[in-house]
């Protein structure tokens, strides 16, 4: 991705001071076109985004439609959005100083981001020379530090300008004594689908508290359930919910419409995006705690081998877990 152009605004909350910027970033230096794209790039893959899709005649989606079209510029873009977002943070954000950082950026489409990066205190070294000539050393503290590319940033959003498609992620806050998401209930006024995360979660949270209700300890369940999600996300961009809980209790219509019921209270019921990556990797492994206090993670395909691995029933009703054909232990 290309950051081709960029706006940093400052949001001051311990003082409610907002600085907006006539000028734009210089993205064309190196430092800063690497920092902002290493930030979007990780936010655009982030599991927690939502999505969900503005209307190009909101008052916002008439704005991007104007900077799509040319008619003003990212910083006029910026100011006007910042200034509505500002509004909606002060209300709901705790005494702090971030910085809002508009961008548009080009990859498989346009698009129009916002970083919101929340400053914080970090300490450098300063040199100095005394008067004799010595040399000193001493720590300086600097008070509104940004994230470093290895961090995650606050909250972002990213419209698309060929379809104001919108993939968003932030933490709650409470606005008017209501908890609500700030950019895309208040700000952008859309509605979202759960993020792959929460997707997954929710999935096997059911899967888990289903198989418990019917007397079951959800292992097989769970570790079913994982398996079936990552192999969808080899195909597919989306996960149907239903499908997933319809094969982990096939054999038992009670334990289904159980399932069902769970899936229709959480809103479940339809094809939800997925982050295709993020549903690989989450049926990779399964980790499991007895109530001895071991815990083991395993590889999720063990748990069908069992030249590996058995979970055996004994006489007493107690479990033993067998792990087989094991060379060489490592401590970690």
């Amino acid at each position: 991705m290309q950051v081709n152009h960029g706006v940093l605004q400052i949001f001051d909350f311990t003082s409610s001071l907002a600085v907006y910027s006539e000028h734009e970033l210089k993205v064309s230096e190196l430092p800063i076109q690497d920092y902002l794209q290493k930030h979007v790039m990780k936010a655009f893959t982030d599991p927690a985004g939502r999505v969900g899709q503005i209307s190009p005649t909101s008052q916002i989606g008439a704005l991007l439609m104007s900077y799509k079209e040319g008619t003003i510029s990212l910083t006029a873009l910026a100011k006007d959005i910042g200034e509505k977002l500002f509004d909606y943070m002060k209300q709901a954000t705790e005494p702090s100083v971030m910085d809002a950082i508009f961008c548009d950026v080009m990859g498989e489409n346009q698009y129009i981001c916002l970083l919101v990066c929340q400053a914080h205190d970090a300490y450098t070294h300063q040199l100095f020379s005394e008067e004799d000539g010595t040399l000193t050393t001493e720590l300086v503290e600097h008070k509104a530090v940004l994230p470093t590319t290895g961090q995650k940033v606050r909250s972002f959003f990213s419209v698309s300008l060929s379809d104001f498609s919108v993939r968003v992620f932030e933490p709650k806050g409470e606005y008017d004594g209501e908890t609500c998401y700030i950019l895309a209930e208040k700000l952008l006024q859309i509605g979202t689908n759960p993020s792959s995360r929460d997707t997954v979660r929710k999935v096997r949270n059911i899967v888990d508290k289903v198989a418990k209700d019917h007397e079951s300890d959800g292992v097989a369940e769970m570790v079913m359930a994982k398996e079936l999600i990552a192999k969808n996300a080899e195909v597919s961009d989306t996960v149907n919910p239903v499908t997933i809980v319809d094969t982990v209790f096939k054999d038992n219509p009670q334990q289904q419409e159980a399932a069902h019921k769970e899936l229709e209270e959480a809103h479940m019921m339809r094809d939800l995006p997925v982050d295709r990556s993020f549903a690989e990797k989450q049926g990779a492994q399964h980790k499991i705690k007895t109530d001895t206090g071991i815990e083991i993670t395993f590889p999720v395909a063990y748990m069908k081998d069992r030249e590996f691995m058995e979970i055996v029933t004994n006489d007493d009703g107690t479990l033993r877990i067998e792990l087989k054909n094991i060379n060489k232990i490592i401590n970690k």
